[in-house]
Parts: structure tokens; sequence; C-alpha cells
């Protein structure tokens, strides 16, 4: 705990501007301070003024310098978005980390989803206009009865970037990719149920299902179709590293932990596409994408620390878009794994009840995230709206702890990533901070994003693990991929809650399915597999010089950017 000349030492720093508020957090937690008292204090001082900072793999704190890779392109070739009259020479995102392949239809991650998604086409989309309902897109699907589905391209002429025709055959073969297990791909268990894949004429694919699999129109807006030809004469190891899609921009370079450097496809069958070049930078740091942001290096950057708001909204060339995200962030108590501590209820009940998550999201986020009670977050159609959070109550937790037979000082790894959610190492370091009021010794281990993906994969995390999912805007979405047992990034297991995730997945009737979903929500909470925290809250940094509006499912589609200031019609290609 904090002694008197600790405790007045960080005060006065945070009132005299010396620390900022997110070091103050960090500080006050490595004291011993509980996340309640951080954000009173918070509340109470004002805070700061937010310099840029960053946090090194030790969890340490350091200055952001705002520098890029040298050998990015914009090094050379200017840097920001460029460009006059209806087009933009070129775009820079910045993202924390790189893709894990630019083989589609592979890997379960968004960061790499972001990228992939500016390549390739899905064969369905999520529709802004439509409540992000699943619709059109290279296709439209079809139920023909509960296990036949049928897709018709939408429109003949379509063309991957190297001129080989879009057609049936490309779906099939995408989709065969994913169920061979031979790829390791973790769309495999998403795309299991699918058992004949068909060819009916070269605008039409039909599917057969083992079971009813109504969540089939979502696993569809998840598949982005491969040239066959392309596959075959290349193989997949060429293909992974040389995309050829059907999306607004084509494949120009990659350097890896670096760049990705795309450029227009100027027959995209959508329509004109308003940007020449664009750029994916890897900059991992949140301090230095905040910094090339300003700079003007840079023209997207997602998660600006909350502190750094109106910093940016004041700079004159940037501002802030913060929208509520259908991205949840989580704690896994990892039960699936032999001699876990977390395999007792009554422990996991414990940091359920023992961690104050609403004065974590005062605190750490100063509002800009929601609290949520169950597995799913409210913008989720199938949510449960009768669970209610876990109140906080440290007694209660600590007496379960006891009953448990849990001792004082007794140490728990908490797997955290570093840099790839928003205010992520500050929300770990507060969330220790809780534990440790409970009596735990906690060690945070800090991950760069492949390692910490990586990690939960293979089951070599530590007792729990942060982590983001989304995004999540139905309920199997969220139930089956994450809290059954040997699924790919699940670490909890209940054979009573796997069986009715399995019952519901395979309902048809819709009010019959939600019953069941219902269900599995209750029984997750009352057996506390997670412990559950927030609905993120999206705030992204975007140059006054580009017009882009972000969506609730995080996509980030860029065939919709043009210039801000630019006049006359609108040149992007249609949102669909």
């Amino acid at each position: 705990m904090a002694t008197p000349r600790e405790f007045n030492g960080i005060i006065y720093d945070l009132l005299t501007g010396r620390v900022s508020r997110r070091e103050f957090i960090k500080r006050a937690g490595a004291l011993g301070l509980s996340a309640t008292s951080i954000a009173a204090i918070l509340a109470a001082c004002g805070g700061g003024e937010e310099e840029a900072t960053s946090t090194g793999s030790s969890g340490g704190s350091s200055r952001g310098t705002g520098a890029t890779p040298s050998a990015s392109p914009a090094a050379s070739g200017g840097s920001g978005a460029t460009g006059s009259g209806g087009t933009l020479d070129r775009v820079v995102v910045a993202l924390g980390a790189d893709a894990r392949t630019l083989m589609p239809n592979t890997i379960v991650d968004a960061t790499t989803t972001w990228q992939l998604e500016n390549i390739f086409d899905p064969v369905l989309r999520r529709d802004p206009d439509n409540n992000f309902k699943v619709g059109p897109w290279l296709g439209e699907l079809t139920s023909i009865d509960d296990l036949t589905w049928e897709i018709k391209i939408v429109k003949e002429g379509i063309k991957f970037h190297n001129g080989e025709p879009f057609d049936a055959e490309a779906i099939k073969v995408s989709l065969e990719y994913a169920l061979d297990p031979a790829n390791k791909s973790h769309y495999l268990e998403r795309w299991k149920p699918i058992t004949e894949i068909t060819v009916v004429d070269p605008m039409t694919v039909r599917l057969k299902t083992s079971e009813p699999y109504p969540i089939m129109p979502t696993r569809l807006a998840e598949l982005y179709p491969i040239p066959p030809k392309y596959l075959a004469e290349k193989g997949i190891e060429y293909v992974s590293q040389n995309p050829v899609g059907t999306g607004p921009f084509k494949f120009k370079e990659w350097v890896r932990d670096e760049h990705l450097l795309l450029e227009q496809n100027p027959d995209y069958w959508r329509g004109p596409v308003a940007v020449k070049e664009l750029e994916f930078r890897y900059i991992p740091e949140f301090a230095s994408r905040l910094s090339a942001l300003l700079a003007g290096e840079v023209d997207i950057i997602k998660d600006v620390p909350v502190d750094a708001i109106e910093r940016v909204n004041s700079s004159g060339v940037a501002r802030a878009i913060e929208i509520p995200s259908s991205r949840i962030n989580y704690v896994a108590l990892v039960n699936n794994r032999e001699g876990s501590i977390m395999a007792d209820k009554r422990v996991r009940q414990a940091i359920n009840y023992g961690v104050n998550v609403d004065a974590i999201i005062e605190g750490v986020f100063q509002g800009h995230a929601t609290r949520m009670a169950g597995a799913l977050s409210k913008i989720n159609p199938e949510v449960d709206p009768s669970i209610e959070p876990y109140p906080y109550d440290p007694e209660k937790a600590k007496q379960l702890l006891e009953e448990a037979g849990i001792q004082p000082g007794t140490q728990i790894v908490l797997d955290s990533p570093q840099g790839r959610y928003p205010m992520d190492t500050d929300a770990a370091q507060a969330i220790a901070a809780e534990l440790e009021q409970l009596g735990f010794r906690v060690q945070v281990q800090y991950n760069e994003w492949g390692t910490h993906l990586d990690k939960i994969v293979n089951r070599r995390t530590g007792d729990a693990f942060y982590l983001g999912w989304g995004p999540a805007l139905d309920a199997e979405g969220t139930l089956r991929y994450l809290f059954v047992g040997d699924s790919t990034y699940s670490g909890y297991t209940n054979p009573e809650v796997e069986k009715l995730i399995a019952e519901a997945s395979k309902t048809v009737n819709p009010e019959r399915r939600q019953e069941l979903w219902n269900q599995v929500q209750r029984a997750v909470w009352e057996d506390a597999g997670w412990l559950f925290l927030w609905q993120q809250h999206d705030i992204y940094g975007v140059s006054n010089k580009v017009e882009w509006t972000p969506r609730v499912d995080e996509s980030l589609f860029l065939g919709t950017v043009k210039p801000r200031q630019a006049s006359g019609p609108k040149t992007g290609p249609k949102h669909g």
C-alpha cells in the first residue's frame, strides 16, 4: 500500500501537470490504490494535461517520439492525404499491428480483416443503411429449406485484379480451402456444418448443411473469395503474400511489421474509387500513432486515448470521431485447462464481485465505454435485457475466496495485449490493482498482438487473459465461439452450457432460438465465465483532409473515402 509520502507525491505531480492522467493511473495502481480511489482522485483533481506516452514491454512508460518506420513509402513520397479535385493521391491508416496473413479465410483477427477487406470483397456484407443487417454484396443468399442455401452472384462481369473472372467456382474453392483441416483455418469451425458445395452454374452455388444453420448469412459475410486458377498456379504460400481480390484496391507491396501498400483498382465493379494509393502503416504505440496523426503523417488512427480527444479536436489538422462499437472487452477466467485456479466457480464469482468495473470505466476511460451486464452488450439485438451486472461487493468476494481456500498472496497471471484496444494497458493495470485489493498477487504479462493471439490459441496464457471480440452483433458469434471449450479463442468450458449452445445454434424458430440464447447468457453469468467488462467505444482520429464515416461493426472498408473538401457528386462506390 502507498505510504503518505508516496501518495502525496503522485497527487502533487498530477496537480502540477508533471504526470498525465494515464501515468497517474499506472503509478497509483502500482501503489495499491483501487480503481474506486483512482476515479475519485481524478474527478476531484481534474487531472493534468496529457502528454503522449507509450508503454514498453515491461509495462513501464516512455515518451512517444512520433517516429514512423523509415522504410515507409510515405517517408519518400509525402505523408498523409494529398490530392486535388475529387481524388486523394494517398491515404495512410496507422494500425497497432501487422496483418497475420494476406490469405483471406484463414485467421480470425480484426486487424488482419481490416486490411484484407480493402483487397477482397465478401460474399455478403452488413448494411449500415439497414441497421447493419447482413445483405447482398458479391452474392445474394436464399434459404431453400432448413438444410439448403443458394448463393446467386449479383452481377455478371466481376473480375479479380488479375483479370480472372469471379464466378461460382471461386466461392466453392474459397470455402473448400477453409474447410480443409490441412490449412488450419480458424474459419473451419464456423463453416464446418457445410457438407456439400455444388456449382449449379457460373452464377450460382448451392450449399448443403449437416444440420439447420440459421446463422449462415453472418458466416458468409466473413467469406472473401479468391481466384481459383491463381491459387492453383501459385500455391497458398505465394498467394498469402501476393493477394489478388475483387476489392477497391490492388496489392502493391508488403513489408512485414512496417507497411502494406495498395493502389486504386480503376475497374472496381461497384464504381470509382477516390483514393489512388492506400497505405496501412504499423505503429504499435498509441502515443506514436497520435503524434503521427497530429504531424499530418497519417490520416486515420483507431483508439485515440480518451484524454487526447480535445488535443486532436483543437489541433486544426484532425478531428476525433467517437462511435459506440459492437466490440466487447472482457477478461477470460481460464477454466478449460487442467489445474487452473479458475476451475472453481467461487473464484470466478469473487473476481466479478471484487472488481469495480464502473470505477474503471469512469477513471480509465472517463466514461467512454458502456458497462456490460453479461456476455452480450446492449447493442447486440439478441442480448437478454433482464441480466443485471454483478454488484461491486469486495467483502462478498473475499468471503467466496476464503470458502474456495484461496490464501492471501496467491499469485495469478493476467495476459494483456498492448496497444490493441482502447486504453488496454491502463485497463489491465486497473484490473490488476482491484485484484490485489482482494489479496491476489497479480503479474500482468503484456504481449505484442500476434504473440497474445498465439498464446490464446495454443492455450499458453496465464490464469486470465484480456481480449476484445467483434463485431458482436448476434448471440451465436460470441457465445458459440467463446464459451465452447475447444473453440479457437475460448478460455471457458461447461458441458451443460455447451449442450445449450449446440441446441440454440441449430434452432430455426427465432422465438425458441432467442429463448435458448437467453438461457445460455444466464448460465454463463451465473457461472461467471468471464470478468464481464464493457462495450468498447471506438474513437478514431481522422485527418481534416479526409471524409470517412466509421462503422458500428468496426469495418475499415476504405473504398468510400473521398476528399473532405471535394465538391461535386460523390465519387466513392456504394455502401450497398
